[in-house]
């Protein structure tokens, strides 16, 4: 067990730094005024972090940590190692998410200002509405919000929590942070997670999330991380498979 664990110490430990730094998230949340106007460049930079995690960006994302961790030595078990467990964390993150949501059925903090409005009675009322009727009512109150913001609501109409974004950047820092953490490239470490606070205070600032959503999603990817079994068995196996059949095929 103790063996188990200490190979994951790294990945775990900038996940809980990560955690630590977004923590006090709540204390800014009340700064954040949705009906505020927003300048140019200030939509345009959290619209850019919110997006390098979201559908829109984050196969890019992807593409440039796996480039970034190419240029660190390991072995290609190693690499098979790390890329298999990427794979099998993105899936259980994804298909949990939309899981959650159902199950928590909490709405979006975007569905406060509607209710503020008096465009629908309560924040719940609004995931009674088809798509159409919901894409009115948020560009009924676009007069009052920031394209900024309402661009997001128009394309993230489902529950709050758990945050996908958030989900995502958890991998991302288990999985490459903790390659980087192992290597002492904490240079890289540091810029992911600034990225990583980033995107989380995004989607505080959209309107998308709150505090909460952020933390239990840390905690869950943190969970599944943990749990998930020792991949050297199975690696050992395939390049063992791998160098069997090269022989053969040389013979």
């Amino acid at each position: 067990m103790k063996d188990y664990l200490c190979a994951k110490r790294d990945g775990l430990t900038v996940l809980a730094v990560f955690l630590l730094l977004i923590a006090p998230m709540s204390l800014f949340v009340s700064h954040i005024e949705l009906l505020d106007s927003v300048s140019d460049s200030e939509g345009m930079f959290y619209g850019v972090l919110t997006n390098s995690a979201g559908t829109q960006g984050f196969l890019m994302t992807l593409a440039v940590l796996l480039i970034g961790s190419m240029t660190i030595g390991m072995t290609p078990k190693q690499r098979w190692e790390k890329f298999v467990q990427l794979g099998i964390i993105l899936v259980i993150g994804f298909a949990a998410k939309t899981g959650l949501k159902h199950v928590t059925e909490s709405p979006r903090p975007y569905t406060e200002v509607l209710t503020h409005q008096l465009l629908i009675p309560k924040p719940a009322h609004f995931y009674q509405l088809t798509s159409s009727q919901q894409d009115q009512l948020i560009e009924q109150v676009s007069e009052q919000v920031s394209p900024w913001r309402t661009q997001h609501w128009l394309g993230e109409t489902d529950y709050s929590f758990p945050s996908g974004h958030t989900m995502f950047v958890a991998i991302c820092l288990v999985c490459f942070g903790g390659v980087f953490m192992e290597n002492k490239r904490y240079g890289l470490v540091g810029i992911l997670l600034i990225w990583g606070v980033g995107v989380a205070y995004s989607r505080l600032w959209i309107g998308m999330h709150r505090p909460i959503d952020l933390v239990g999603s840390v905690l869950f990817i943190g969970l599944v991380y943990a749990a998930m079994p020792n991949l050297s068995i199975w690696s050992d196996r395939v390049f063992e498979w791998l160098k069997l059949h090269k022989r053969l095929s040389t013979q």
